[in-house]
């Protein structure tokens, strides 16, 4: 396994690792079938420099996880980042995550950023216990911040303070 930025020519296979993880997975943003994205689009957020993504591959080079920082576009924010994170179900559990962050906090210190921020669903245990061992903390609660299958769910808004 390793590390690398997501390239343009990654694009078609990016978007399908994103459908698959959220195909795999009620803790993504997205259902099923509902991502939208088109790999142009996603293109030009990377090359445009408002989308940062690290992707790990596997040894047969198929892409297994990703790590995405959508920074900040105004003045007043740009010294912070929002974090996605999506891990394929059969990889999980074998420090993937560990090392996408470590990878994305790199660049982050690089670019000066000062600020990592994510959302997380309060009852997903193993991301929240990942993102406290990485040094995010827990900065609040959002009651009801989304519905699955029909079921309100709350989520934390965790942050990481960089180049202190």
């Amino acid at each position: 396994m390793h590390i690398r930025k997501l390239t343009s020519s990654d694009a078609e296979n990016y978007l399908k690792l994103c459908e698959t993880i959220d195909e795999e997975s009620e803790f993504m943003l997205f259902e099923p079938g509902e991502r939208k994205l088109q790999a142009q689009r996603q293109i030009k957020q990377i090359q445009s420099g408002v989308c940062e993504v690290f992707v790990c591959a596997a040894d047969d080079g198929s892409l297994v996880g990703y790590v995405a920082a959508v920074r900040g576009q105004v003045q007043r924010t740009r010294h912070r980042a929002h974090i996605i994170i999506g891990i394929r179900q059969t990889y999980i559990g074998q420090g993937i995550g560990v090392k996408l962050f470590q990878a994305l906090e790199k660049w982050a210190c690089e670019e000066k950023l000062h600020r990592l921020e994510l959302t997380v669903m309060t009852h997903h245990i193993a991301a929240v216990r990942l993102y406290k061992k990485m040094g995010f903390i827990i900065e609040g609660t959002k009651k009801h911040a989304l519905k699955v299958k029909g079921q309100y769910v709350d989520e934390y808004v965790m942050s990481k303070l960089i180049n202190e």
